[in-house]
């Protein structure tokens, strides 16, 4: 016995000289837990009532948000005789260090904030009121409706819910944002039991446990957690001022100082750490020993105790003591603390544990063990005899809270020691494993099913007798389908509008003869020489728009294009095309997301994770990219007006931009909207790196006709702001422009404008050598002056979803729009965004009232596809196309046609293109 404790002298000595200061838990736990990025979902938020709520419901209480009424508001006026409460449900128990409140803007209109508080929260089974270190339960609020309010939690609590209390002693009406920081509590102490800390300390200090939340007992805080556990390090007591509050809890003149842990689990504990003050001079000593109890019930404890003195001399004023305890079992354990001095003053205890299996314990840890611990092991014995086939080697859990170690094995607490529940217990997890391996087994033999019928309907289809090219089913790179976001089934009874062709091929020779000798496109493409290619007006961007002059008196001349965003015009976007809306997933964790590690999925139709853009091959930007510096902005210019949806990087906001300089117009804005990309809280830096190297490229994109990158938020979460258009994305405007009795409906003219307009930005694009991937009505937006810009952030919005394919690779497919080799063969090029221009041409004329071959399925779409890799080759199997819209004309389709030639090399470039089209218009 001597020797153990020599031994442990040793240790302690060598931990006293080498041990580190608790890390402070204001350096670790500052994860914001979901209430702004929606993290939290709204069904987590609820509230004791609400004064409308659809509007000013708890589920609108998000920080920084602007949705609906904009705040949540009660349905009462607060006042000292009227209680009303927000509450938030983590799930689970979190250690919670900061809050953030906000009151109600409501775009100016609301006036309404909490200028003080109080908090609530739960833990087992009780609400518990918050107090700070003075000893206050009601905390600063907010001083006006648009300025964040976050405020340090100098006592941090462990909660599983919270409830935010506002409070005023007048009556008024109030509305309240918030957000909760913090992170899962992974201590797995459910209480202690302390002695009554000293309300008088040397130099008149508090002493108390001001945090604990249990209750008294005879000189005995129990049944509660307080400050010797909450990660908060007690300041240096050497210049601590008299009569202050601290973070210390201390004791006078007691033999001894016994504290009693609880956990929710028996655990194996390596380690435990104590911090202690240490000024002489003050009368206040580290203790001269220390004596560590361990119980399995924590009405008996083992009779041989850790034991450990300190003899070494401290020449600092704290100190972290490291206890090991040398893998001792238990869920209690008893510190026994003999004071040296007067005083002895602690702040916290923290111990490294591990969850262990009660069964699993070896022999060699019960040593000293009472008769009622040993009633446990016995059980436990008798069970490992009748069940021979154990694996020794997995009896021992590693399951620990400081050191994660390998070979783990599942959490296996016995309930009770009775082998026929036990046997019970068995019996049903077997039944379970069996059910899960049949219900795996049968969801591979379907997919594996979907597959050999898709293959066998492509044969069917694509297969010849004749000589020729045949489709091998391995070269297509498009994965088959997990989702097929509605349309497989729904689609079939859609009848077909009157669109296509009624062959359902592309026009006769006869025809095309036709238009070989006298359409206006055959015309223009005899000019196609070098020389002509290289002639462009100066002016020609005020050809495109003239026609549209006599319908809109609000419309100036395109030569003034600088000058026509001065005012922000509010129209309503919405979305008639699509009335299905696909129901809101949320995540079953809160705070882990905000330290999420983002991989980039494998993706086949995209280079980057930021962009649909193809821009890391073949990009020549040298004349650009370094005469553009994009500007960075903080995120409080930025007042949010919806959550258009996320990417796999982060989340994707309509924002209204204050202050930000326009890159038409070289000059400060006063207000615009824009589009904000927001990458995840806490993303790794190699992501940030690849997110700045997309952007600065896309930065150098300086086109009137593409939507361009403004501005980088210069804090977290770090993000990119886009251009947009004040009337909203095109389908819409269209839409609205329709249904609209007091403005003129959208005429040919004016289409025609819209697709000179995007043929004007591909080509731009193409002269970068920058594939698109996404091109669709979808994707322009249409501003003031009715100019129209290429974007690419209808892949990130849910409102949009109903027009994508989803992959095998989780990915989003604009299948209905792609060319049929960017489909099967993966080719992602300019040639192929001309054959999605097609497609988006088809769209503006036929005012975007349904989408491309709405009566196919996606699978018969990719079928369609197949039929092109063969069109030449197999009689009646050629593929069909798109009809000529009612209003187009002739010479407009037979360029469409042409753009969805088989041979990417025949089809137009967008070159080509615009220049007909400014011949069509002046024809």
């Amino acid at each position: 016995m001597e020797t153990v404790v020599l031994l442990l002298e040793v240790l302690i000595v060598s931990a006293l000289s080498s041990e580190e200061p608790i890390k402070n838990v204001f350096g670790q736990c500052l994860h914001p837990l979901g209430m702004e990025e929606g993290k939290i979902p709204d069904d987590a938020i609820t509230a004791s009532s609400s004064y409308e709520m659809k509007s000013v419901g708890p589920q609108n209480a998000r920080i920084r948000q602007e949705k609906n009424g904009g705040a949540w508001c009660p349905k009462a006026q607060i006042s000292g005789d009227v209680r009303e409460f927000l509450e938030v449900d983590l799930t689970q128990d979190h250690l919670i260090t900061w809050t953030e409140t906000q009151g109600r803007f409501g775009n100016g209109q609301g006036q309404e904030y909490a200028e003080s508080f109080s908090l609530e929260y739960w833990r087992g089974s009780n609400w518990h009121h918050y107090k700070n270190l003075k000893g206050d339960k009601i905390l600063r609020g907010n001083s006006n409706t648009y300025l964040v309010e976050k405020q340090k939690l100098d006592l941090p609590f462990v909660a599983s819910r919270v409830r935010f209390v506002p409070y005023s002693q007048h009556p008024r009406t109030v509305c309240m944002r918030v957000e909760i920081y913090g992170c899962v509590w992974e201590e797995r102490i459910v209480r202690y039991i302390i002695p009554k800390g000293e309300t008088f300390g040397p130099d008149g200090w508090n002493l108390e446990d001001t945090s604990y939340d249990g209750s008294e007992r005879d000189d005995l805080m129990v049944d509660g957690l307080g400050q010797l556990i909450d990660g908060i390090i007690g300041e240096d007591p050497e210049i601590l001022v008299s009569s202050s509050s601290t973070n210390w809890v201390g004791w006078n003149n007691l033999e001894k100082v016994e504290i009693i842990f609880e956990f929710n689990d028996f655990r194996e504990f390596e380690n435990c750490t104590i911090h202690v003050a240490h000024v002489p001079k003050k009368e206040v000593e580290i203790f001269s020993s220390a004596l560590v109890w361990f119980s399995f019930d924590g009405l008996q404890y083992q009779t041989n105790p850790e034991k450990i003195e300190l003899t070494e001399e401290i020449k600092t004023s704290s100190i972290s003591v490291s206890i090991p305890l040398l893998s001792r079992v238990a869920k209690f354990i008893k510190v026994e603390l003999k004071q040296k001095s007067k005083w002895l003053m602690i702040s916290e205890v923290n111990f490294e544990t591990r969850k262990i299996q009660l069964c699993a314990i070896p022999a060699t840890a019960r040593n000293g063990t009472t008769d009622a611990s040993e009633q446990f092991f016995r059980a436990c014995e008798n069970e490992s005899e009748s069940n021979e086939t154990m694996d020794k080697s997995n009896s021992f859990i590693n399951e620990t809270v400081s050191d994660v170690k390998p070979n783990l094995t599942p959490d296996a607490f016995p309930i009770n020691n009775s082998q026929t529940y036990i046997g019970l217990i068995s019996g049903a997890l077997t039944v379970g494993a069996l059910l899960l391996t049949c219900t795996v087994f049968l969801m591979k033999q379907r997919g594996r099913n979907k597959v050999a019928l898709l293959q066998k309907h492509t044969a069917l289809l694509c297969g010849s007798p004749k000589t020729g090219i045949t489709i091998n089913m391995k070269d297509i790179k498009m994965a088959n389908p997990i989702v097929v976001n509605g349309l497989s089934q729904s689609r079939l009874s859609i009848k077909s509008k009157g669109f296509f062709s009624d062959d359902n091929t592309i026009r006769s020779s006869d025809q095309n003869s036709e238009y070989e000798h006298c359409s206006a496109y055959e015309r223009t493409y005899k000019l196609f020489s070098e020389e002509n290619l290289a002639y462009e007006p100066a002016s020609h961007k005020g050809d495109h728009y003239s026609a549209c002059k006599s319908e809109y008196s609000d419309v100036t001349d395109f030569t003034n294009e600088r000058n026509y965003q001065d005012e922000l015009t509010s129209t309503p976007f919405s979305n008639k095309r699509h009335s299905k809306t696909n129901p809101k997933v949320h995540e079953g964790y809160y705070a882990a997301t905000d330290i999420l590690t983002i991989k980039r999925r494998q993706q086949r139709s995209t280079s980057s994770l930021f962009t649909p853009l193809q821009i890391q091959d073949g990009i020549h930007l040298s004349n650009t990219s370094n005469s553009y510096n994009i500007q960075h902005v903080s995120r409080h210019r930025l007042r949010i007006m919806d959550k258009l949806g996320e990417g796999s990087f982060g989340l994707v906001h309509l924002c209204e931009a204050k202050g930000i300089q326009c890159p038409d117009l070289n000059s400060v804005r006063n207000r615009q909207v824009v589009i904000v990309r927001s990458l995840w809280r806490g993303v790794t830096d190699s992501l940030k790196k690849d997110f700045m190297k997309d952007m600065h490229v896309l930065a150098a994109i300086r086109d009137i006709n593409v939507a361009r990158i403004i501005a980088l938020v210069e804090e977290e979460p770090f993000g990119a702001v886009f251009e947009y258009g004040e009337l909203g994305d095109l389908p819409s405007f269209i839409k609205n422009r329709e249904s609209s009795s007091e403005d003129a409906p959208i005429s040919y003219a004016c289409q025609l404008n819209f697709v000179t307009q995007i043929a004007s930005g591909m080509k731009y694009l193409e002269n970068l050598n920058i594939p698109h991937c996404d091109l669709a009505a979808r994707n322009c937006v249409v501003s003031k002056n009715l100019i129209l810009k290429v974007s690419d952030h209808a892949m990130y919005c849910s409102k949009y979803d109903q027009e994508y394919y989803v992959n095998g690779y989780y990915a989003k497919v604009p299948l209905r729009w792609m060319a049929w080799e960017a489909i099967l063969l993966g080719k992602q090029t300019s040639q192929a965004d001309v054959w999605s221009y097609a497609i988006t041409v088809w769209e503006i004329l036929t005012l975007c009232k349904d989408m491309p071959y709405s009566d196919f399925t996606s699978e018969q779409v990719l079928e369609n596809c197949s039929k092109w890799y063969h069109s030449g080759t197999v009689e009646k199997s050629q593929p069909r196309i798109l009809s000529q819209p009612p209003c187009c004309s002739r010479d407009l389709y037979h360029m469409m046609t042409k753009c969805w030639s088989k041979h990417a090399e025949e089809r137009p470039t967008f070159e080509e293109i615009c220049l007909f089209l400014k011949r069509l218009g002046f024809d």
